[in-house]
Order: C-alpha cells, then sequence, then structure tokens
C-alpha cells in the first residue's frame, strides 16, 4: 500500500491522493514541496479552489489554483495538477508559480480567474 502524502476530498467530494513517493520525485524541480508547510496550501487548493481550468496537453487532468500573495503586483499562486480517475484523482505535481499558463488556452472549469 502506497503511503499518502496528502489524502483529501476535493470540492467535489472526489477522494485525492499525492502519494509520498510522487512528491519526492517532483521535489527535485519543485522545492517548495520539501516545506511542511506547503502540504496545508496543497490540501486547501484542492479543497476550495479560487478557481480550476482544463490542462493544456491532457483532458483528464484539471488544474487547480489558489491565490496566494502578491510580489510587486505580481500573484503567487498555489498550482495543484490532478489526474481524475473514475472513483478517485491523483496529484502529479504542485508548485507556486507567478502566471497562469492555461489562461485564455483552455476552459475555466470552475471560479472566476479576474487576474
Amino acid at each position: 500500500m502506497s503511503n499518502y502524502y496528502i489524502k483529501t476530498k476535493n470540492i467535489f467530494g472526489v477522494n485525492v491522493i499525492f502519494t509520498e513517493k510522487q512528491r519526492e520525485e517532483k521535489m527535485l524541480k519543485h522545492p517548495e514541496l520539501r516545506q511542511e508547510s506547503f502540504a496545508d496550501r496543497i490540501k486547501k487548493t484542492i479543497e476550495n479552489p479560487d478557481f480550476i481550468y482544463q490542462d493544456l496537453s491532457d483532458k483528464r487532468r484539471s488544474v487547480y489554483y489558489s491565490r496566494e500573495y502578491a510580489i510587486d503586483s505580481k500573484i503567487v499562486y498555489t498550482k495543484i495538477i490532478l489526474k481524475n480517475g473514475n472513483k478517485e484523482c491523483f496529484v502529479i505535481t504542485a508548485y507556486r508559480p507567478d502566471y497562469v499558463k492555461e489562461r485564455s488556452k483552455t476552459k475555466l472549469l470552475y471560479g472566476k480567474d479576474n487576474e
């Protein structure tokens, strides 16, 4: 059985799993995954995102965003990419970008992205 880093439900009541193994693989590219406090931000974003986009490369994936803070008028987000399954979703990765890559390029699935 896999060791869960996070196990929660998304805003739609579907189980979401982020395994410790997946987190460790993604830590090399996204060092914020090493911070214990980032787990709370990931969970909050899954449970109550500000908005959700369809992924650019795979329509079976969703991209959850929460606005975090602004630096020099640039908003920093928590971004979670989820692979949607039949009964549960799996976190592909999570990190903190300062832009929304999907904006105006794919379908807004939930919420309001008012830049």
